[in-house]
């Protein structure tokens, strides 16, 4: 597919991820107040805390203080002790600017899942805002406002702390409830299977 193949070259041209090449990984736990009304997503409805591993990075690898599309990169240790994945852009809040990557800076920058989930309960985006330091996860329908289920809670500074090879895969490790249409995981996934495959030819 034409898509797979631009990002195993992408990858294999930058010896790493085709996207996103750059960032910081940090320690996490994502502390879980629940949600009501329910959204049929059982992660996001029940109170709770996971231990996890956020990384944050810029999707071109432009240097700040330019604008990048950014990317918060969330993986939760299930109970099971299995990874779950989600993949977050920075876009912004309204209606229409949630589903459209945007160039942001850090700090401060909204980002979104920019695709809705499919759930129990209907379509359902997912996000994450930065305010004073915290970084708080909320969810919406397609056209409803930003509900907060949860705080994210870094263990480290970002702007310090090291990148780590970690490959993250929202379409194999989904969190259970928050599916992707056939026609998302269509687009996706060659992309994704095209990344691994040029980190591969680069030896990475």
């Amino acid at each position: 597919m034409v898509v797979e193949q631009l990002f195993r070259t992408a990858a294999a041209v930058r010896s790493g991820k085709a996207l996103h090449p750059r960032g910081a990984v940090v320690p996490a736990t994502v502390v879980r107040h629940g949600l009501s009304p329910r959204t049929g997503v059982g992660w996001v409805d029940e109170p709770g805390e996971d231990r996890a591993l956020v990384r944050l990075s810029r999707g071109a690898g432009l240097p700040p203080p330019l604008p990048d599309v950014l990317g918060l990169a969330l993986r939760v240790t299930s109970p099971a002790g299995e990874p779950w994945d989600l993949l977050l852009a920075s876009t912004g809040e309204g209606v229409l600017g949630r589903r459209l990557p945007q160039p942001r800076r850090w700090p401060g920058a909204f980002c979104s899942s920019v695709a809705a989930f499919t759930t129990p309960g209907g379509p359902l985006l997912v996000g994450a805002k930065e305010r004073g330091g915290r970084w708080l996860l909320a969810v919406a329908r397609p056209r409803g406002t930003w509900r907060p289920f949860a705080e994210l809670v870094l263990h480290a500074d970002p702007r310090t702390a090291d990148d780590e090879p970690l490959t993250f895969e929202p379409v194999r490790h989904a969190v259970p409830g928050l599916g992707f249409s056939r026609r998302w995981r269509r687009v996706r996934e060659p992309g994704y299977a095209g990344s691994r495959e040029g980190r591969g030819q680069a030896g990475s």
